[in-house]
This record gives structure tokens, sequence and C-alpha cells, in this order.
């Protein structure tokens, strides 16, 4: 997707009609826009969120009103005032021009919500241009709105992409890496094939094949308790992230309180002390059960290694043992010069020789091998048996070191909690209450949550076994064994998806945790490593466990991502149209533009300055908006060195109070805010 130029009529701040050129070069990826507080660098940014998706971010204000108030005035009542937002881009060799419309009868002076129109044409490598009957879809096969927080968004609030604080959200997070890295795709297949083979087996008719009927009726049933759990699941997850909002949004007001401020800091301290103790306590039982699995066999076999090794020495002495062990036997004898009779052998003599010749004859040079090998092994099992011992031993001290300190830290804040609850201020004493209350909820909401987990894992039992049943059952009647069979084909294609997934779902996450690890370098200057887990969580790794992670870090590590996201699904468009002989053009397939508003956030200048150096070489396409005071040091220069075209959001505004303003571009003055007969901004190409 390669984004080229963006039109706005009337839309909200921009009045008239205002045109930004988006196109960019190889060597200068970079489109900057300047704007003061209020000029509109928010709503460019959400215009293309609006035009895509119909959609603003949470922050956009009374989201109704997308006419310009200028514009909204002039039109009488009763006629029709109009706006509209039309993005033109590249995807996969043919262009596109999306527009998103809102034509307004005027009956009030306020603005209503009206649901917007919406145009797709496409126009082909032969030039030709057709509508696209559903445009909405065909937006989403390109880039789904799932991932626009990726390409999209406000630097401000990138932190809370990786915060871990609400489930929605990560669980978003990781639904949007698999679609990019198409693994929804077989996702779903997995998901549909189970109907498509219950479609199949309806057409069976219980007179003919009543067995075969049963299990039908009997996965019909299942899938259907399965559905209804997952709604439940579903509905619980949501509990939960709506209670911890709640309590966020107590510790917040508890936060305000000059008296109850100090001790909710303390009590939020204690908090993650307590989440990190937890980590710690999975980590270590993890391992408790990695070492069971792998090496839990070790006790069971206590003994049986030194009655092994004694049984096999006594044959050995007896001769009881085949050819290749008798090798072994003379050489003893050869090394000793003593035969078991008594009598020495010395070397050089006639006995010495015969024997020595018997050696050369003496059997199988691979049973000889064997028998050292499994001697070697059975006689070492005692000391890997006492290096479990003290691996079990020093694991089961961190579990009972963890949770000693977890009821240690729970303590502390359970102290903090009753100090609180004894400040003497109306307001604290009901956020206590209230946070108590939506503990108590969140924790009820997270029990249903793993009952229903439960009550899916047996369902998913029963079918599994059902459909066993229905693989070994005996058909009736030909027809039966038809459809037996379809069903059959079906489920093996689907046990295939489900291999060649988690294949591509290791593949991929290895790929991206390797290239934010690689960017993430680039910018940040601590010994922090972040980490993609296997359920595509992102993590930062100090050198003494997990980091605490501050604002900035967590925007820093959000940057990253977006820049190894786009690298790498750049780079596996790459190798599909390499694969794929049938594609001719691929221009703007598998590159996705990032537009960011303020993209150095509450960060210091240092860091501003390193991520400006990095930003071009995020992706193949950037577009970023920025205040005169984000443009500071370096910042400017390093970005104006990756810039194809620089733009001014000029402000007009009739306040004659306001001081006119003007920002240094190219060494040279560029208004940026000036005197207008009213409010609206424009869009100013200044030259590179």
């Amino acid at each position: 997707m390669k984004l080229l130029k963006l039109t706005l009529r009337d839309f909200r701040a921009f009045y008239g009609e205002q045109v930004l050129d988006l196109s960019v070069r190889e060597d200068k990826p970079a489109v900057l826009i300047f704007g003061n507080n209020g000029a509109g660098k928010t709503t460019l940014l959400n215009a293309f969120g609006w035009v895509l998706y119909d959609t603003f971010s949470d922050d956009v204000e009374q989201q109704h009103r997308l006419i310009h108030d200028k514009k909204w005035e002039e039109t009488p009542f009763g006629e029709e005032a109009t706006t509209w937002v039309r993005l033109d881009f590249e995807h996969e060799g043919i262009r596109f021009s999306v527009s998103r419309s809102v034509t307004v009868n005027k009956q009030t002076d306020e603005q209503q919500k009206v649901s917007p129109s919406l145009t797709v044409t496409e126009v082909g490598p032969d030039g030709e241009a057709k509508s696209v009957p559903n445009g909405q879809d065909r937006i989403e096969k390109i880039l789904p709105k799932g991932l626009r927080q990726f390409f999209f968004f406000n630097g401000e609030r990138m932190e809370k992409m990786f915060s871990g604080d609400d489930n929605n959200e990560n669980e978003g997070v990781k639904k949007a890496i698999k679609t990019l890295l198409n693994l929804e795709a077989i996702e779903r297949a997995i998901d549909d094939l189970p109907k498509a083979s219950r479609q199949l087996a309806r057409a069976i008719d219980s007179k003919g094949d009543t067995r075969l009927k049963q299990l039908t009726d009997r996965q019909e049933e299942l899938a259907g308790q399965a559905k209804v759990e997952e709604e439940d699941k579903l509905r619980h997850s949501a509990a939960i992230s709506a209670f911890q909002k709640e309590i966020e949004s107590i510790g917040r007001a508890l936060r305000q309180n000059e008296q109850a401020e100090p001790l909710q800091k303390e009590r939020e301290r204690l908090t993650r002390r307590i989440n990190q103790e937890k980590e710690r306590l999975a980590d270590h039982k993890s391992r408790k059960r990695e070492l069971l699995s792998k090496h839990g066999f070790l006790a069971l076999t206590g003994g049986l290694d030194d009655k092994v090794v004694e049984l096999a020495d006594r044959m050995r002495e007896r001769r009881q043992l085949p050819a290749g062990i008798q090798r072994s036997f003379i050489e003893d004898i050869l090394e000793e010069q003593l035969c078991m009779c008594g009598r020495t052998v010395e070397e050089g003599t006639p006995e010495y020789e015969e024997i020595t010749k018997r050696k050369y004859n003496a059997g199988l040079e691979d049973v000889q091998h064997r028998w050292m090998h499994v001697s070697g092994e059975m006689r070492s099992m005692s000391d890997k048996r006492q290096e479990l011992l003290d691996q079990f031993t020093l694991n089961a001290s961190d579990i009972q070191n963890a949770d000693a300190a977890i009821s240690q830290l729970e303590a502390e804040r359970s102290d903090v909690d009753r100090q609180l609850d004894g400040v003497n201020i109306q307001d604290v004493k009901r956020l206590v209450e209230r946070r108590k209350e939506y503990g108590e909820k969140e924790t009820e909401a997270r029990v249903a949550h793993r009952e229903s987990e439960n009550r899916m894992a047996l369902i998913e039992q029963e079918l599994a076994s059902v459909a066993r049943q229905y693989k070994s059952a005996v058909a009736k009647n030909e027809e039966s064994r038809r459809i037996q069979t379809q069903v059959g084909l079906v489920e093996s294609v689907r046990n295939a998806l489900i291999e060649i997934l988690a294949i591509k779902t290791e593949e991929v996450r290895d790929q991206l945790d390797k290239k934010v690890k690689e960017v993430f370098s680039r910018i940040f200057i601590k010994s922090y490593i972040p980490e993609l887990n296997d359920s595509f969580e992102l993590e930062l790794r100090a050198p003494s466990g997990v980091a605490i992670r501050s604002t900035g870090e967590n925007q820093i590590l959000g940057l990253s991502f977006v820049g190894a996201v786009s690298e790498v699904a750049r780079s596996i468009n790459a190798r599909k149209s390499h694969a794929d002989e049938a594609t001719i053009e691929s221009s703007g397939s598998g590159v996705y533009p990032v537009v960011m508003d303020a993209p150095f956030g509450s960060l210091d200048l240092t860091y501003q300055e390193e991520i400006s150096k990095a930003l071009p070489a995020l992706t193949s396409q950037i577009v970023t908006l920025l205040s005169q005071s984000q443009a500071r040091g370096h910042v400017m220069e390093n970005l104006q060195h990756a810039a194809n075209r620089m733009y001014v959001l000029r402000t007009f505004t009739p306040n004659r109070a306001a001081e006119e303003e003007t920002m240094e571009i190219n060494n040279r003055a560029v208004p940026y805010v000036s005197y207008g007969e009213f409010e609206h901004t424009v869009l100013e190409e200044v030259t590179v």
C-alpha cells in the first residue's frame, strides 16, 4: 500500500478543498507536516482512519461534527451541506481512489450524526477505471481495520498498545499481527471446516444409517454448546477488562487526593512487585513441569541401572555375552596378561599370540560399541539422578521463595489498604469501597472465565472422541460411506492446516522477534532487550528480569514494533511475489505506510534525536505530523534529510489578541499562525 494523495473538502478544521501530496522517493521516504496545537494535526491523522474505516480515535471530541463550522454556518436551513475526504493509493499495481462523504440537510444549528457513504474506484494496469461493489471489504483485505493502530497512530498514546493493562487490546494486537502475517486466513479455515463437515454429515438419512446420524446429531449439539461457552468467555473477558478500567480510574482519583496519594502510590508499587513475583512463580512452575516431562523417568529407575551393569558384568565373566562382548573380555586378558584360569599370558608367547588371533575373530564390532555405550550410559545415570534431584531442590526453593515474597507483599498491600480505609475523608472512603467492590467483581469474572475454559476443554475433548467414533463407524449403505469419506477428508485437511499453522506461527513469531530486537537496539541506549513471547505478547527484559517500563520506554517499544511489523510484512510479500510468477506488478504490495502524529510523545531530547534518525528507516513511506516544539535540536535536521515534501498547517484566526507566528524551515520564516476572517486551517507546501 503506497499512499499518493489525501484530499479534504470542508472537513472539520479544514475549510474549502485542501490537498496533501504524499508521493515519496526511495531515498526520500518522509513527508513532514508542521502545525501548532489546535491546527488540525489530529484531524489530519484521523482523516485517514475516517476515509478508510469510518472511525476516529477515542481522543477526538464531538465526532459527529464533520462539516467545517463556517461551511455549516453559511448553509441556509433546508439546504444541504457536504464534506468529504478522498484518499488515493496504489496496491499491487492497482490504483485506488477511496472517497467517504456525508451530506446533511440542515434543519437545526447543531450538526447531527449521519451515516457517511463510501465510494471505491480502482484503476487497473490497463487504465480502465471501475467501481468496487463491496468497497469496505476491499479496503480491509488490503489493510485490515485491526491494523490501523499500527500504521495510523498518535505517538503520545502508543505506549498504551503495550502497557499490558488491557487484555482486550493485547488480544487485538495478537490478532492484528496474525492478520498481517497471513495467519488469520489459516485460522479462519480451521474454524470454518468443522461447519462444512457437519453440513456434509447432515445429508445422512437417519432411516438409512442410525449410528452415523446419532453421531452427527451429537456433534451438532456439542458445537452449539461450544458456541455458547465461547460467547461466555468473551463476555467474562470483557467484564474483566471493564472492571480493571474502573479500578485504574479509582487509582487515578486516589492519586489526586493529597492524603491518599502517597498511600495509593505505595499500593501501586506493591501491586507491580506482586505481579513481578507472580511472573517469576509462573516461570519456576513451568521449569518444574519441564524437568518432570524431560527427566522425570530417572526417579523411577533408581537401582535398575546398577542391577543391569552388575548382571552384564556377571554374564561377561561367565562368557555368556555375545561375541562383541567377548572381544572386550579378550582385550582385558591381553592387557592384564593373566588368564581367568590363573595362568600368566606374557606378550610374545604362543598363548598370547593365539589369544590375539581370537580377538580379531571375536565377532561383531557394533555389538561391542553398543554395549560400551549402554554401559557408559547406565553407569552415569546415578550422577544424572543426583543432578536432577539438585535441580528439583533448587526449583522447590525458588517456588517457596516466590510464594513467600508474594505473601509478604500482599500483607504489606493489605496494610496499605487498611491505612487508606482509615483516611477520614468521605471521597477516599467511597473510592476505597468501590475498589474493593470492583476487585471482587473482577475476581468473580476471572473464576467464571476459568470455569468456562474448563467446560470448553471438556466439550472439545468429547468432540474429538465423537469424530473418532464417526470415522470408525461402519456405514450402512453406499451413500453413507461416500459422505463418511468426504467428512474424513475434510477432517484430514483441517488437521493438516493445524500443523501448518503451528509451523507458520513459530516462523513469523521468530522473524518478528528478531526484527523488534534489531530496531529497538538502534534507538534505545539501555541494555534492555524486547522479546515477543509464544503468545505474541511483547515484553521488555532487563538483566535482572522483566523490566519495569516507563512511558517513554513503552513508546520506543511501540515504535520498534511498528518498524519491525512493517519490515516483516514487506519481507513476506517479497517472498510471495518472487514465488508467484503470475504477479506482473507489485508496486505498493507488502509496503505499509506509517502516518504518525507527535512521534516523540513525552520523550526527552536525546531520544527524540535518536528516533528522528531511526524514523526514515522504519518503512518506505512515513508521514509525520509535528509541532514546532517537537522539531528541536537535531530533530529537524535529521528528518529534513529524509523528506521528499514538507507542509505547514497554517492556522487562520480572527482573534487579534493572538500573535501571528512563523516557524523557521530551510533558513526562512514560514507563516504558521495568521489573522483571518474566521477560524480555519490551510495546508501549504514548503519548498524542501
